[in-house]
């Protein structure tokens, strides 16, 4: 089966949707759906969750801008904290990609509030004290914070996973992403099943 994100795709020029992290972010809607759909034909051994998550990640990390010039050196550094099967879907799958011209580095990080400065860190349920504790620290200024729990929009996530009727979603708080100095292209809004200005 092939999985969103398994196609190269150059960055899109700002302010026009590409038409190829359309498609392939279109893609990783449909899988969500069939993949959560066939719950009990799945091996016993995958995380679907996790599975779809990272896609939507990688294609997410495709299809944003950071505007501080230090964010476009070095690795694309992606953060997760708990999360085990989801760091190691990541690892696995993505971490021979690349961001433009930056490697992709997935890192683990200790569950706590001091973090390593990330491009794209996910903080789950789990960890939804994290959230405030991070927000205020000076590493997290243009981090792109994804979570998976109810509220965490109007607590600072830019991107939050959410499920709908058998499948995963996601939400975006355009004003976060702003306060993170990072431009969401349209695509992600335009497939995002809610968009809070």
């Amino acid at each position: 089966m092939m999985h969103p994100g398994d196609e190269h795709e150059p960055r899109a020029p700002q302010g026009r949707a590409p038409r190829f992290g359309l498609l392939a972010l279109a893609a990783a809607l449909l899988i969500a759906g069939g993949v959560f759909a066939q719950g009990g034909q799945r091996e016993p051994d995958k995380d679907t969750k996790a599975m779809i998550e990272a896609s939507y990640i990688y294609n997410i990390a495709k299809l944003v801008q950071w505007r501080d010039e230090g964010m476009r050196r070095g690795p694309f550094i992606i953060g997760v904290i708990g999360s085990t099967n989801l760091y190691q879907e990541l690892v696995n799958k993505y971490a021979m990609r690349s961001i433009g011209k930056q490697p992709i580095e997935v890192r683990k990080l200790p569950e706590m509030t001091e973090v390593d400065a990330c491009h794209i860190l996910f903080i789950p349920a789990a960890h939804r004290n994290l959230l405030a504790p991070i927000l205020k620290q000076p590493n997290a200024r243009s981090t792109l914070i994804i979570t998976d729990f109810p509220d965490a929009l109007a607590n600072g996530a830019v991107v939050n996973f959410i499920p709908a009727r058998n499948t995963l979603k996601y939400e975006i708080n355009m004003a976060n992403a702003e306060k993170h100095r990072i431009e969401v292209g349209l695509t992600l809004r335009q497939l995002a099943d809610r968009v809070v200005e």
